[in-house]
């Protein structure tokens, strides 16, 4: 049994554009790259083809599949690039009508009714893949009934066929390390932003989530927020320090402090085998404190990324963030002290969102000291408490899910227009970086030669979010019977 795992290919109009370049191509598909150790494990060969970091084309991509001649193709596929994995399996299927043809990934377990209603797909995977994939390889392969396999979405003759649910993975220790020899890992360099020191890779620290911010997508995947143990993590960080000579690592998952004494130990265990990494983490501003960040910061941790999305504190009540503009300050404040650089993500267009809370936000992220901030367009997503309620807050502008990229605006809340989001999300971006104090900051990340050539690299990027180089003009001032009125009792 041949299998090939593939990351679909970007077009090339959308690989022109800096931010949606830079997003899904700087990064390892780590998905399905766990997919592929587990099923090497078991026996079965398998090759893998990430298209956006290897600036495929469509064309380039099918020379590929035909040159392995697969047994079975798996496709991964995010809310914004659907299209384009619906455009893959159009192809393979018209070189090999009968090729099994397996689709996963977000959107397939958040909307996997509608995705498979796309004939082009065989089998929908849902939720987490190791497993569901290997064991429909070997039902395809020995003709055992797939309908038994968990997991699974698929066609019958009544439409679609839900196989029983799999329950998540609780140990998973029991996964082989992600098989990144399949991909060259030289072709993932961080935005230059996230990086001190080339090469970066990343690191599955976490999954799933034990929080319920509404706009989250965690409920998709799974609510049970598990981590491998930390020596089965310290071992990985070892073995991309050793065979993959990284310099740097992103532990990349919801939140790294959730359980202190797990994060505890596995810095510890750095510190314990002297691993000269540095790396990054992402977590919550109120499940840190100043004794887990000395820690973190004696095991190579030099930056945290923090969601705190809005700086108005309605809006962070009303998107169920749990926390506090007093706890932000002082997280934020607590990591300057200590010499950790943060950056916080930021979305403009919140349901009940006003000119005047947009501005609120921009005004809190420059008044604490970030080095960082990423800053998107509310979007919300299929499966999300926000989606289900997102008529009672606004309207979508359009259906295309190509545009849920989080850089266009797709939900406009009541009272705002499409340009408001628009000039706001440019002008965040503006007016936070191009101060004296942060570009200080931005210098002090400098560490050698190749992280100035990655700024250098960027600059495109730079200039695209931060400049106004779409001429976009102030957007038209709002009157107070144009603001909705806050629903008191969020």
């Amino acid at each position: 049994m041949k299998a090939l795992l593939i990351n679909p290919p970007l077009s090339r109009a959308e690989l022109r554009n800096p931010v949606v370049a830079s997003l899904f191509s700087n990064a390892m598909p780590l998905g399905i790259l766990y997919i592929a150790s587990y099923c090497i494990s078991k026996g079965i060969e398998v090759k893998a083809i990430d298209g956006p970091a290897e600036r495929l084309t469509l064309e380039k991509t099918m020379e590929m599949v035909k040159e392995y001649s697969p047994d079975v193709i798996g496709l991964t596929t995010t809310t914004p690039v659907f299209h384009r994995a619906i455009e893959t399996a159009e192809a393979i299927r018209k070189w090999a009508p009968t090729m099994p043809i397996v689709v996963g990934g977000p959107h397939i377990t958040a909307a996997p009714v509608t995705s498979m209603l796309h004939d082009c797909f065989d089998y929908g995977c849902m939720g987490e893949g190791e497993h569901t994939f290997y064991e429909l390889c070997q039902a395809l392969d020995h003709g055992t009934p797939i309908h038994e396999v968990p997991g699974l979405i698929l066609h019958d003759q009544n439409g679609v066929h839900f196989t029983p649910s799999r329950s998540p993975l609780m140990d998973l220790d029991t996964l082989p390390f992600p098989a990144r020899y399949l991909l060259n890992t030289k072709l993932y360099t961080s935005l230059p932003t996230d990086v001190q020191y080339l090469p970066k890779l990343t690191q599955l620290a976490t999954r799933g989530c034990p929080f319920h911010c509404t706009f989250c997508d965690h409920a998709a995947e799974t609510e049970t927020y598990r981590t491998p143990s930390a020596k089965y993590m310290a071992d990985e960080l070892e073995e991309l320090a050793v065979k993959y000579h990284a310099r740097e690592v992103a532990f990349v998952g919801s939140t790294f402090t959730a359980k202190r004494s797990h994060a505890e130990e596995l810095c510890q265990r750095i510190i314990d085998k002297k691993l000269n990494v540095k790396w990054t983490c992402s977590t919550r501003v109120d499940v840190i404190n100043e004794d887990i960040l000395r820690l973190m910061k004696q095991a190579g941790c030099w930056s945290l990324r923090f969601g705190i999305e809005s700086g108005n504190q309605r809006i962070l009540n009303l998107i169920k963030k749990g926390i506090t503009k007093e706890q932000i300050t002082k997280a934020v404040n607590l990591c300057d002290k200590m010499g950790i650089h943060t950056k916080a993500f930021f979305m403009v267009g919140h349901p009940g969102e006003t000119i005047e809370t947009l501005q609120e936000t921009i005004d809190f992220a420059c008044s604490i000291p970030l080095t960082d901030v990423t800053v998107q367009i509310n979007t919300p997503l299929p499966n999300t408490h926000q989606f289900a309620q997102a008529h009672r807050y606004g309207k979508f502008v359009g259906k295309d899910y190509s545009k849920y990229s989080f850089f266009d605006a797709v939900f406009v809340p009541n009272g705002l227009t499409r340009e408001d989001l628009l000039y706001y999300h440019k002008k965040f971006y503006r007016t936070f970086y191009w101060r004296p104090s942060v570009i200080l900051r931005q210098i002090k990340k400098v560490s050698h030669w190749a992280t100035l050539m990655n700024y250098l690299r960027c600059i495109d990027l730079i200039l695209y979010l931060t400049l106004d180089v779409f001429k976009l003009k102030q957007p038209p001032k709002h009157t107070a019977l144009d603001t909705p009125r806050a629903e008191e009792n969020q």
